[in-house]
């Protein structure tokens, strides 16, 4: 009698660990980093489309196209598109060469997915660099 005691209180903590074990993930920040260079694409609707060259997350790897949708005033509306699934996001441009870009949501491996990134350039703007965080599920941005 002991033991099954002993038992059912051991999986009753195993149980109660892995439902809130997501809930501690959630929302947990890591370092993000992609290089980028851009192309014009009279296809798309801003004319340019963006492929990533290096990334630092497996999700969004080489190859990855970046889409620019539209734009209204210095916000221009962005689309990831990996093999893995879509984000969509907004990027603020402060300068022709600095901007903040926001992304949450997304489909497939990146359902849940939200990257805050800042926006630069090497000096002949032929590279791109994002840098910043990105998270699942819930939270708030780095700001």
């Amino acid at each position: 009698m002991h033991s099954i005691k002993r038992v059912l209180a051991v999986t009753g903590a195993i149980v109660a660990l892995l439902a809130f074990a997501p809930v501690a993930l959630a929302g947990t920040h890591y370092p993000f980093h992609l290089d980028k260079t851009c192309a014009a694409d009279a296809s798309e609707p801003l004319g340019y489309i963006c492929t990533v060259q290096h990334s630092d997350f497996r999700w969004i790897p080489p190859g990855t196209h970046v889409r620019y949708l539209s734009q209204a005033g210095n916000v221009v509306q962005a689309r990831i598109v990996s093999r893995y699934g879509t984000a969509d996001g907004a990027c603020t441009w402060s300068t022709d060469v600095n901007a903040e870009c926001v992304f949450s949501g997304g489909t497939g491996r990146l359902t849940g997915f939200h990257l805050d990134v800042d926006v630069t350039a090497n000096a002949d703007q032929s590279i791109w660099y994002w840098d910043g965080t990105y998270w699942f599920g819930g939270g708030c941005g780095r700001r």
